[in-house]
Protein backbone atom coordinates (compact mmCIF):
# COMPACT_ATOMS: atom_id res chain seq x y z
CA UNK A 1 0.00 0.00 0.00
CA UNK A 2 1.29 3.95 -0.87
CA UNK A 3 0.21 7.20 0.35
CA UNK A 4 0.16 10.13 -1.68
CA UNK A 5 0.77 13.61 0.40
CA UNK A 6 -1.40 16.28 0.59
CA UNK A 7 -0.19 18.15 -2.25
CA UNK A 8 -0.40 15.56 -4.73
CA UNK A 9 3.91 15.95 -4.73
CA UNK A 10 5.16 12.48 -2.62
CA UNK A 11 4.07 9.39 -3.06
CA UNK A 12 5.49 6.77 0.10
CA UNK A 13 5.50 2.87 0.41
CA UNK A 14 7.23 0.49 2.19
CA UNK A 15 9.72 -0.74 0.30
CA UNK A 16 11.15 -4.23 0.79
CA UNK A 17 14.76 -4.15 0.59
CA UNK A 18 17.03 -7.15 -2.03
CA UNK A 19 19.81 -8.68 -0.52
CA UNK A 20 22.20 -5.87 -2.54
CA UNK A 21 19.80 -3.08 -1.12
CA UNK A 22 17.62 -2.30 -3.91
CA UNK A 23 13.77 -1.15 -3.24
CA UNK A 24 10.75 -2.91 -4.81
CA UNK A 25 7.72 -0.68 -5.67
CA UNK A 26 6.02 -3.81 -6.60
CA UNK A 27 5.63 -7.62 -6.00
CA UNK A 28 4.95 -10.76 -8.37
CA UNK A 29 3.46 -14.11 -7.94
CA UNK A 30 6.99 -15.31 -7.66
CA UNK A 31 8.73 -12.55 -5.46
CA UNK A 32 9.25 -8.73 -5.06
CA UNK A 33 10.32 -6.53 -8.28
CA UNK A 34 13.25 -4.85 -8.16
CA UNK A 35 14.81 -1.94 -11.11
CA UNK A 36 17.98 -3.37 -12.69
CA UNK A 37 19.73 -6.29 -14.14
CA UNK A 38 22.20 -7.49 -11.89
CA UNK A 39 21.98 -11.43 -13.55
CA UNK A 40 21.43 -12.72 -10.24
CA UNK A 41 17.75 -13.01 -10.59
CA UNK A 42 15.04 -13.57 -13.15
CA UNK A 43 14.18 -10.73 -15.29
CA UNK A 44 10.73 -9.85 -14.75
CA UNK A 45 8.98 -10.62 -18.55
CA UNK A 46 6.51 -6.94 -18.56
CA UNK A 47 9.42 -5.00 -17.32
CA UNK A 48 12.96 -5.94 -19.05
CA UNK A 49 14.62 -3.29 -16.83
CA UNK A 50 13.23 -5.02 -14.12
CA UNK A 51 14.51 -8.00 -11.91
CA UNK A 52 12.35 -10.29 -9.57
CA UNK A 53 14.02 -10.69 -6.22
CA UNK A 54 12.12 -14.11 -4.49
CA UNK A 55 10.21 -12.96 -1.52
CA UNK A 56 12.95 -15.74 0.77
CA UNK A 57 15.50 -13.36 -0.32
CA UNK A 58 14.18 -10.09 0.99
CA UNK A 59 16.23 -8.80 4.09
CA UNK A 60 14.03 -6.10 5.36
CA UNK A 61 11.95 -3.02 4.42
CA UNK A 62 12.42 0.58 4.57
CA UNK A 63 10.22 3.88 3.77
CA UNK A 64 10.84 5.43 0.46
CA UNK A 65 9.12 8.22 -1.59
CA UNK A 66 9.44 9.29 -4.99
CA UNK A 67 11.10 12.23 -3.92
CA UNK A 68 13.72 9.83 -3.35
CA UNK A 69 13.79 9.93 0.11
CA UNK A 70 14.82 6.83 1.93
CA UNK A 71 13.78 5.43 5.69
CA UNK A 72 15.88 3.70 7.93
CA UNK A 73 15.93 -0.01 7.40
CA UNK A 74 13.69 -2.33 9.27
CA UNK A 75 15.41 -5.81 9.51
CA UNK A 76 14.14 -8.78 8.58
CA UNK A 77 15.37 -11.67 11.04
CA UNK A 78 14.88 -15.45 10.62
CA UNK A 79 13.45 -16.44 14.00
CA UNK A 80 10.29 -15.03 16.22
CA UNK A 81 12.70 -14.67 18.96
CA UNK A 82 15.02 -12.55 17.31
CA UNK A 83 12.28 -10.65 16.41
CA UNK A 84 12.60 -6.69 18.51
CA UNK A 85 10.10 -3.88 17.43
CA UNK A 86 12.62 -1.20 19.48
CA UNK A 87 15.60 -2.65 17.09
CA UNK A 88 13.81 -2.44 14.30
CA UNK A 89 13.67 -6.23 13.53
CA UNK A 90 10.36 -8.11 12.47
CA UNK A 91 10.24 -11.56 11.82
CA UNK A 92 8.39 -13.03 8.59
CA UNK A 93 8.86 -16.29 8.07
CA UNK A 94 10.71 -17.55 4.98
CA UNK A 95 7.61 -19.03 3.24
CA UNK A 96 5.50 -16.14 3.32
CA UNK A 97 5.58 -12.91 1.20
CA UNK A 98 7.59 -10.68 1.65
CA UNK A 99 5.67 -7.98 2.50
CA UNK A 100 5.83 -6.04 5.80
CA UNK A 101 3.73 -6.44 8.85
CA UNK A 102 0.99 -4.05 9.34
CA UNK A 103 2.69 -2.57 12.41
CA UNK A 104 6.12 -2.29 10.25
CA UNK A 105 4.42 -0.79 7.61
CA UNK A 106 2.71 1.81 10.05
CA UNK A 107 5.72 2.45 11.79
CA UNK A 108 7.39 3.38 8.12
CA UNK A 109 4.70 5.67 7.38
CA UNK A 110 4.95 7.67 10.25
CA UNK A 111 8.61 8.15 9.45
CA UNK A 112 7.36 8.76 5.96
CA UNK A 113 4.84 11.49 7.38
CA UNK A 114 7.66 12.91 9.85
CA UNK A 115 10.27 13.22 6.28
CA UNK A 116 7.18 15.80 4.66
CA UNK A 117 6.55 17.37 8.14
CA UNK A 118 9.14 20.43 7.15
CA UNK A 119 8.42 20.39 3.08
CA UNK A 120 4.35 21.03 4.89
CA UNK A 121 6.17 24.12 6.38
CA UNK A 122 8.29 25.40 4.03
CA UNK A 123 4.95 25.17 1.54
CA UNK A 124 3.13 27.18 4.31
CA UNK A 125 5.83 29.90 3.80
CA UNK A 126 5.30 29.75 0.33
CA UNK A 127 1.65 30.36 0.13
CA UNK A 128 2.33 33.44 2.80
CA UNK A 129 4.42 34.65 -0.03
CA UNK A 130 2.46 34.70 -2.59
CA UNK A 131 -0.34 36.00 -0.79
CA UNK A 132 2.01 38.67 0.30
CA UNK A 133 2.58 39.26 -2.76
CA UNK A 134 -0.67 39.82 -4.15
CA UNK A 135 -1.57 42.03 -1.00
CA UNK A 136 1.00 44.48 -1.87
CA UNK A 137 -0.26 44.39 -5.69
CA UNK A 138 -3.34 45.00 -4.42
CA UNK A 139 -2.10 47.94 -1.80
CA UNK A 140 -0.06 49.33 -5.00
CA UNK A 141 -3.18 49.58 -7.20
CA UNK A 142 -5.39 50.65 -4.15
CA UNK A 143 -3.04 53.56 -3.68
CA UNK A 144 -2.97 54.47 -7.19
CA UNK A 145 -6.44 54.79 -7.18
CA UNK A 146 -6.44 56.85 -3.96
CA UNK A 147 -4.41 59.04 -5.15
CA UNK A 148 -6.11 59.50 -8.41
CA UNK A 149 -9.35 60.28 -6.61
CA UNK A 150 -7.60 63.38 -4.95
CA UNK A 151 -6.07 61.92 -1.53
CA UNK A 152 -2.55 63.28 -0.49
CA UNK A 153 0.74 61.44 0.35
CA UNK A 154 -0.14 62.34 4.44
CA UNK A 155 -3.94 60.91 4.33
CA UNK A 156 -2.22 57.87 2.15
CA UNK A 157 0.65 57.51 4.91
CA UNK A 158 -1.73 57.61 8.06
CA UNK A 159 -3.93 55.37 5.88
CA UNK A 160 -1.07 52.68 5.49
CA UNK A 161 0.54 53.69 8.97
CA UNK A 162 3.62 55.98 7.84
CA UNK A 163 4.72 59.26 6.96
CA UNK A 164 3.61 61.54 4.23
CA UNK A 165 7.02 61.39 2.90
CA UNK A 166 7.52 57.42 2.98
CA UNK A 167 4.37 57.03 1.05
CA UNK A 168 5.24 59.63 -1.87
CA UNK A 169 8.65 57.77 -1.39
CA UNK A 170 7.34 54.39 -1.80
CA UNK A 171 4.69 55.21 -4.50
CA UNK A 172 5.42 58.40 -6.58
CA UNK A 173 6.93 56.51 -9.30
CA UNK A 174 4.29 53.92 -9.43
CA UNK A 175 1.90 56.25 -11.22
Amino acid sequence: MGWISNDNEHEGWAAAVAPDGRLSASSRGEGMLVKGITGHYKPDKMLPDHEVVPDSEIIGWRGACECGWQGELWERVTSPAAADFSRRRDYLSPDDFAHASSEVENAIHDEWKAHLAPLEVVAGVEAAAREYTQAGHRLDKTVAAAKSAGASWADIGRAVGISRQSAHERWADKQ
